[in-house]
């Protein structure tokens, strides 16, 4: 039986969302990285540096928990690029040790990995498609779903939770999404120039939180992609960002990816078949009018 459970990165943007609702029959405490200590919230929280193996054995040991959403890591594409033994440091030993210590006390593991796992060239991907990552981030995210396999294989269930194009309020100082940038900028009057030739199912921050609940809930186990209901271009995803949140519309400007000059490669398209998870977890895809108008929602209950 559930009863304790253990939120890696509660701070990041997805951890926020997991602990806003919480279930009311599992006990949640939380982790964060850095000086700022989340005093406000509704659950405790711990300092973790998840490199440090002693460190993540010694919180084990702590709260001993049944089950762990693993969500910390460095998400930013392109500064795993240029700091890749932090980046190794973090997402895969991280992981290993996060890892070891769900088999040390026999708990479930739930890993958020990402759709940076796919090239992009041969999309829509269901859960049985081959990974093909073409840049180090995405190499480090099907390294570390091989870490959590390997290491928890024969000893307790492990779930792979594939998130595509999140957005949604971060944490004050935290990392921010396109949804985000783009109503900061909007709001300014400034205008945005969005590729038109890249394509995503970009998903709603607590969608996803309601997915890796439900297959705790459930008892599931293996590979879930998660992604909203609407197949867009950021052109597109942008201009309804606009429209929704009420800013001019031709403040948004479609150019080629080639606009953006990126250290590391982005695939085209990865956009997720999404029937697992809506016949096995029962949670259905969120579209982007939706979710958008949410958003706008928790922002005029906050001020």
């Amino acid at each position: 039986m559930i009863t304790r459970g253990l939120v890696t990165g509660g701070t990041g943007l997805l951890g926020k969302a997991l602990l806003f609702p919480i279930p009311s029959d599992i006990d949640v405490v939380a982790t964060y990285y850095g000086e700022r200590n989340p005093g406000h919230s509704v659950v405790p929280f711990y300092p973790l540096d998840i490199s440090d193996a002693d460190a993540v054995n010694g919180l084990f040991d702590q709260v001993r928990p049944d089950v762990v959403i693993h969500t910390a890591a460095i998400g930013s594409v392109d500064y795993a690029e240029c700091n890749r033994e932090e980046a190794w440091a973090v997402n895969v030993d991280g992981t290993r040790h996060v890892a070891e210590a769900c088999r040390r006390h026999g708990a479930r593991l739930v890993f958020i990995s990402s759709n940076a796992v796919f090239d992009g060239k041969r999309f829509p991907y269901s859960e049985e498609d081959a990974v093909c990552p073409i840049n180090y981030y995405g190499e480090l995210k099907v390294e570390g779903e091989r870490v959590v396999r390997e290491t928890l294989e024969h000893v307790t269930d492990v779930a792979i939770i594939r998130p595509i194009l999140l957005y949604g309020w971060p944490n004050p100082g935290k990392r921010g999404n396109l949804a985000t940038l783009w109503v900061d900028k909007l709001e300014e009057g400034r205008p945005i120039q969005a590729v038109d030739d890249v394509w995503s199912k970009p998903l709603q921050v607590e969608s996803c939180a309601e997915v890796c609940w439900a297959v705790i809930a459930k008892g599931r186990s293996g590979t879930y992609h998660v992604g909203g209901a609407d197949h867009v271009t950021l052109y597109q995803y942008a201009q309804k960002v606009a429209e929704v949140f009420g800013f001019d519309q031709d403040l948004v400007t479609p150019v080629p990816s080639a606009f953006f000059p990126q250290l590391s490669p982005r695939p085209k398209d990865t956009s997720f078949v999404t029937d697992k998870m809506e016949r096995e977890l029962g949670v259905r895809p969120v579209g982007l009018a939706e979710g958008l108008a949410c958003m706008k929602a928790q922002r005029l209950q906050a001020e």
